[in-house]
């Protein structure tokens, strides 16, 4: 019986399979396919991108809806001549770029971009004349039904009239340039709108060094019926804050919102016998953005500014000066939303280190620097001893990722103290000039007002209780000195002016923000006759309490107010209770016991909060 012999196609590639594989590239929005084809432009060292957009009214089910119908990015950039233009439109093809260092890393940008995005992608480009344009394209329709096999041949089709008019004369360069047109596409459904906001703002973060430093302008327009309707040149989008002339809503739309946290750190690394260079710059809100008399009761992360803050939230990674990603694994669970926004990272390199830090086909991904963030930031481990925790070892170029992550734990924790410490001072500020104008005082001083009517009320009846009691009856020198060490070894700032201000104020009880370690919410300590607790600002409890007072401030809310009391006058019956303890291994006990309340009430205090601020920001 003969044997039927079964012959197969022995191409790396089958088309179909292989198409569909690209139509299922996962960009997170199509700004970020749409950047592939802007890499192209800046390649090409074009100086003017245009993006535009072809809006249609479609029926969605019983509405109509404006969508895009087609979309094109046009440059002035060195245009290519007609083997190049094939391999352009190939997955893996190469093309010669003419600047030093290249974005373009695989040659899979514009078919994987496109084919993510629409049926039919279309290129004109042009070396000498418009009207001699060479043009080529890739149509997913004819490859699953077998009729195109491999990119065809440049032609002479001219550049269609229609996106010749829509082009900005400043970008139409008759000599020289590329158009790239999707068309039949069926993967941007959201309304014509809302895709032009989110591309701007994407578009602008992406590219924000070439635009602000001039080597790049990139044009915005939407066209209905044939008829300019939007249209926009893209500012800088900057999460660091830095850049003039941004984004960012007013006031801080022509001046930086942010100011740079000491100088940019420099991390030298030889990779393959060339030696590369990873920097790292840090920025922080000004004070004038959190400390600001102006803003009324409004917290500033409720003002348009603060919610362009809480967009670009994340440190921003950097490949020869094109953003990848804003990466949130840097920013902390718990409190993160409301405090991380206001300082901004970015880790900036070049090419050679793709593989060090695992950059993926698509430029969407650092992996290497991603997985390292999420290691180092999900452990407990003090700064100094991170490392070692993780099994790091010296003089492996893989380990300066996690070294990289490792400082900028220990930088932005530094920064989230400095804004811990502009918060509290607008918070006393807010009080006081609360108190002058309707005679409230703040939740805080309440709670420490009540908590002293109380000792006093002891000590009235029966005398001093504790070694506190009778440090409180001391001469006012003798306090103020003991406070002013305290609040020395505690590394505040102005440590005098604090004790001066502490001895003035009426209350036995101090309250104060400090980044405790382990699950404690609070620690109780005595100095210069007062009771000193200091509230954990990484537990649930600092963020709860916050989102009430704040809730309390922002919108008279009595209830919150009441509830923000309550928890603070508890507090302090505890720290008085603490304080009540002579013996130091009874007092171990009851710090014990306070660690295990803290680590219980870690979850039920996140969660509280989150459907605090979910409301709050409703």
């Amino acid at each position: 019986m003969a044997t039927e012999q079964l012959r197969f196609d022995r191409g790396i590639f089958e088309p179909v399979a292989a198409v569909r594989a690209l139509r299922d590239a996962r960009y997170r929005h199509p700004a970020n396919a749409i950047a592939e084809l802007i890499d192209n432009s800046v390649d090409a060292n074009a100086p003017r991108v245009d993006v535009l957009i072809e809006e249609r009214q479609e029926r969605v089910k019983t509405r109509t809806r404006w969508r895009v119908h087609k979309l094109a990015v046009a440059d002035n950039g060195h245009g290519m001549d007609a083997d190049t233009l094939v391999q352009a439109l190939r997955v893996g093809g190469r093309t010669a770029s003419r600047r030093v260092r290249a974005i373009g890393k695989y040659g899979m940008g514009l078919p994987t971009a496109s084919a993510s995005q629409c049926r039919r992608v279309d290129v004109w480009t042009w070396r000498g004349s418009i009207d001699r344009p060479r043009h080529s394209w890739l149509d997913i329709g004819a490859i699953e039904r077998g009729e195109m096999t491999e990119i065809p041949e440049a032609d002479s089709e001219p550049v269609p009239a229609e996106w010749r008019q829509r082009i900005a004369p400043e970008t139409l360069d008759p000599q020289q340039g590329t158009l790239v047109v999707w068309s039949e596409i069926d993967r941007i459904t959201a309304q014509t709108d809302t895709i032009f906001r989110r591309i701007e703002q994407e578009i602008g973060r992406t590219y924000r060094h070439f635009i602000n430093d001039g080597s790049l302008v990139i044009r915005m327009a939407m066209f209905r019926e044939g008829r300019l309707r939007q249209g926009a040149t893209v500012r800088p989008n900057d999460p660091l804050f830095l850049m003039p002339n941004s984004t960012t809503s007013a006031p801080w739309d022509r001046e930086p919102m942010f100011e740079p946290y000491g100088q940019p750190w420099e991390y030298p690394v030889e990779i393959n016998g060339r030696e590369e260079t990873v920097e790292v710059r840090y920025s922080i809100a000004k004070r004038a953005v959190i400390v600001n008399a102006d803003d009324g009761a409004q917290f500033p992360g409720s003002l348009p500014h603060g919610q362009d803050a809480r967009r670009n939230m994340g440190v921003s990674i950097v490949r020869e000066d094109r953003e990848l990603l804003l990466e949130n694994a840097f920013v902390r669970e718990g409190g993160g939303e409301r405090i991380d926004r206001w300082w901004g990272c970015e880790i900036r390199f070049g090419d050679g280190l793709d593989d060090l830090f695992g950059i993926d086909h698509n430029k969407q991904m650092a992996t290497a620097i991603s997985n390292a963030a999420q290691e180092v930031f999900n452990t407990d481990k003090d700064d100094k001893d991170v490392l070692g925790e993780l099994g790091v070892l010296d003089g492996d170029p893989a380990d300066l990722v996690y070294q990289i992550i490792s400082d900028i734990r220990a930088t932005t924790r530094n920064m989230v103290r400095d804004l811990r410490q502009l918060f509290a001072e607008r918070k006393r500020l807010k009080s006081q000039a609360r108190a002058i104008s309707t005679g409230e005082i703040s939740a805080e001083a309440e709670a420490e007002e009540r908590a002293t009517h109380v000792i006093e009320t002891q000590i009235a009846e029966s005398g001093p209780k504790t070694r506190t009691d009778r440090d409180h009856e001391l001469p006012e020198d003798e306090r103020k000195k003991g406070l002013t060490e305290f609040f020395s070894r505690e590394g505040v700032p102005d440590p005098e002016e604090t004790a001066v201000r502490i001895l003035h104020s009426p209350s036995r009880y101090q309250f104060r923000d400090k980044r405790l370690r382990g699950f404690q919410m609070f620690s109780v300590d005595s100095a210069g006759g007062e009771i000193i607790v200091s509230l954990n600002t990484e537990h649930p409890l600092y963020r709860f309490l916050s989102v009430l007072e704040e809730r309390s401030e922002d919108l008279s809310d009595p209830l919150a107010r009441e509830s923000a009391v309550a928890i603070r006058t508890l507090l302090l019956a505890w720290a008085r209770l603490e304080d009540q303890i002579e013996m130091a291994d009874r007092r171990q006990v009851v710090e014990d016991i306070a660690q295990s309340w803290g680590r219980e009430a870690r979850d039920i205090l996140s969660d509280l909060a989150s459907d605090l601020e979910t409301q709050q920001a409703s």
